[in-house]
C-alpha cells in the first residue's frame, strides 16, 4: 500500500481528495496535517465525510514515512509551508498552489529556491503524461485552464492554434478553494447568482497560454478569456472558438487520435450536458464548426477533473499504477 499524507484542510477540493483516497484501493491515508485544526474530526469542516470519524487533523509534521504528499494550500501559505519544513527527498509531491506551476523559467527557479532544489512538473496529464511518470514533484493544473487546454491540446500538437482564440466558461460555484459552509460562495448563498469575473485578466489565462506554447512553440495568440460563476453547483462548461482552415471531419480525426489512449477524455458527436461529468473524472468534448470558425466545447467536474481527481490521476503516474484506479467513478446524471 501506498503512504499518502495532506496538508491543508479546507476548500471542497479538499473533501473530495480525502474521500477519493480513503476509497482507492492501494492507497492508505496516513495523516491530514493542519495544525490550526489539531484534534478537530475532518467532517467539522467537510461535513460530507460524516461517516469518517476515525480521520482527525493533526499537528504531526514528520513526512519521513509518507511516500506522496498532497499540499493543498493558497500560494501564500504554500510558500510558508515550504518555507518552514524540509520535505525528504524521495518524497513525492503534488501541489495545488498557482505560484508554484512552472509556467515561465523566473518562476521555475524562485520555485527551486523555496522547495530545496524541487522542479515541478505541468501536471496535465493529457499533455505531459510522460514527463508526470518520471517525476518527484508536480502542480496541479487550475480548473478554467484545465478544461480549456484539453480542449485544444491535438490542434496544437498539429500547429493548428494560429489565430486569435475567444474562450467563455462557466463555472459551478463549489470553487476548489471554497470552504463548506462558511464561505461567500458556497451554494446557499450563490443560489439564481451568476456572476463575471476578472474578464481578459484572470490569471490562469497565463497558464493557457503556457501550456498551448508547450504544445505549439510559435503558439503567440491572444486569448480573450471570459470566466463566470454559474448558478449550478459544480462543473466547468468551457466553449472556445477560433479561425481555422481545417475540415471538420480531419479535426475530429485529430481529436481521436490523440485521445485514444487517455482514459478521461471522450469525444462525443452531440452538445454534451454538464451533468454527464458532474462527480466523475472525465472531459467530454464536442466540435462544431461553422464557417471558417471551430468551436470546441469541453465539459468536466471542476472539482475532480479540475481538481482532486487529476491529483490522484497524477499520483497514479508517479507511482506507477494503471491511470484509472481509484477514479472509476459514475455522473449524478442516469
Amino acid at each position: 500500500m501506498i503512504k499518502v499524507g495532506i496538508v491543508g484542510s479546507e476548500g471542497f477540493m479538499v473533501g473530495e481528495l480525502i474521500a477519493l483516497l480513503i476509497n482507492h484501493e492501494d492507497v492508505v491515508l496516513e495523516k491530514v496535517y493542519a495544525p490550526e485544526h489539531v484534534g478537530e474530526m475532518v467532517s467539522h469542516i467537510h461535513p460530507g465525510l460524516f461517516n469518517f470519524r476515525e480521520i482527525v487533523f493533526t499537528d504531526n509534521a514528520d513526512f519521513s514515512e509518507l511516500e506522496v504528499l498532497f499540499v493543498c494550500l493558497n500560494s501564500a501559505r504554500a510558500k510558508a509551508f515550504y518555507s518552514s519544513h524540509i520535505l525528504p527527498e524521495s518524497l513525492k509531491v503534488i501541489d495545488f498552489s498557482y505560484e508554484l506551476r512552472p509556467l515561465d523559467e523566473q518562476r521555475v527557479a524562485k520555485t527551486a529556491e523555496l522547495c530545496s532544489g524541487r522542479e515541478f512538473v505541468y501536471g496535465l496529464p493529457e499533455m505531459n503524461r510522460r514527463a508526470i511518470c518520471n517525476a518527484s514533484s508536480v502542480s496541479v493544473p487550475g480548473s478554467f485552464a484545465n478544461s480549456v487546454i484539453v480542449g485544444l491540446i491535438p490542434l496544437a500538437k498539429h500547429l493548428l492554434m494560429n489565430s486569435e482564440l475567444h474562450v467563455s466558461s462557466v463555472i459551478g460555484h463549489t470553487e476548489n478553494a471554497a470552504r463548506p459552509q462558511s464561505s461567500a460562495i458556497h451554494y446557499d448563498s450563490m443560489s439564481d447568482r451568476i456572476t463575471l469575473y476578472h474578464p481578459f485578466e484572470h490569471r490562469q489565462t497565463k497558464e493557457m497560454e503556457y501550456a498551448l506554447r508547450c504544445c505549439q512553440n510559435s503558439f503567440t495568440q491572444p486569448i480573450n478569456f471570459l470566466p463566470i460563476r454559474g448558478n449550478f453547483v459544480r462543473g466547468t462548461y468551457a466553449c472556445t472558438y477560433f479561425d481555422i482552415d481545417v475540415s471538420l471531419d480531419e479535426i475530429k480525426k485529430f481529436y481521436r487520435e490523440h485521445f485514444d489512449d487517455h482514459s478521461f477524455v471522450y469525444i462525443q458527436d452531440t452538445v454534451p450536458d454538464i451533468r454527464q461529468v458532474v462527480n466523475t473524472n472525465y472531459s467530454i468534448i464536442h466540435l462544431m464548426k461553422y464557417g471558417r470558425k471551430l468551436m470546441v466545447v469541453s465539459v468536466q467536474d471542476n472539482l475532480l477533473k479540475g481538481g482532486a481527481g487529476t491529483a490522484v490521476h497524477i499520483m497514479n503516474l508517479m507511482c506507477g499504477l494503471v491511470e484509472t484506479t481509484g477514479l472509476k467513478l459514475k455522473p449524478v446524471t442516469y
